[in-house]
This record gives C-alpha cells, structure tokens and sequence, in this order.
C-alpha cells in the first residue's frame, strides 16, 4: 500500500518553513530601507556595522534554516513514507537538524565581529570573572 500524503501537510510545510523566512528576509529589507532613509535624513553617514549585523544575522538564519525546509518540501513532494525513508534522507534529515544551531551560534559571533559595546561587555565581564576567579583561589 501507497503511503497516503496527508492534506494539512502542504499548508504545514508553507506555513512553520516558508513563512517565518519570508517575513524575517522582509522585515529585515524594511528595517535597512528605513535606516537608509533616516540617514538620507540628518547628516551623519549610514552605520554601516548595524547594517552588517542585519545582513549577517539574516544571512545566518537563512543558511541555517534553508536545509531543514528543503528536506520537509522534498519528503513531502517525492511522498516519501516517513515511517520508512532512505539511508539518504536520514542523514540529511540529522544534518539539516543540526545547522540549525548555527543560527544560535553564528548570532554570538556576529555581534562580537560588528558590535562595539557587545565586545566591551564581553571583555569587561570577562575580567571580571577572571579577577574574581584568580583572588578566590589565590591563583598568581
């Protein structure tokens, strides 16, 4: 017997995996159309470093997230039946799973790359830590 394909699934795959992309891709546009603007406006040049967090933030998002939905538009199309899918889907069902933690972590490296008071927290705080650290166990 044929595996079924299940009617709510397309509207599923476009809502929770096309959706969110497409609005962060638009409202990021927005946000750099609405600095840009603004800038025309007064008299100091763009930030160009908020608009390499933007662009980089979305460009993460859009890496990482971007095998994911094309695994769930690919296993729903080719009406691959979950309960039985290849050694091939498998392996990119884990990967694909896995980059999506890229998003998380490239987000950390983003800001320290482009955001100056980011980088003063981490180091401020990092002092911090180090000298509590080194006057607790008398460490010299």
């Amino acid at each position: 017997a044929e595996w079924p394909l299940r009617p709510g699934l397309p509207v599923g795959i476009i809502i929770f995996n096309m959706v969110p992309t497409i609005i962060i891709v638009v409202t990021s546009v927005m946000i750099l159309a609405l600095a840009r603007r603004a800038t025309r406006e007064s008299r100091e040049g763009m930030k160009w470093t908020g608009v390499m967090t933007v662009a980089l933030t979305v460009a993460a998002y859009c890496i990482s997230f971007l095998p994911i939905a094309v695994y769930h538009i690919v296993a729903t199309v080719a009406e691959i039946d979950p309960s039985k899918p290849g050694p091939f889907m498998i392996t990119f069902n884990r990967v694909a799973s896995s980059l999506l933690d890229i998003n998380v972590i490239a987000n950390f490296y983003i800001y320290c790359l482009t955001v100056n008071s980011f980088r003063d927290f981490l180091r401020i705080r990092t002092q911090r830590i180090t000298s509590w650290f080194l006057n607790t166990f008398k460490i010299q």
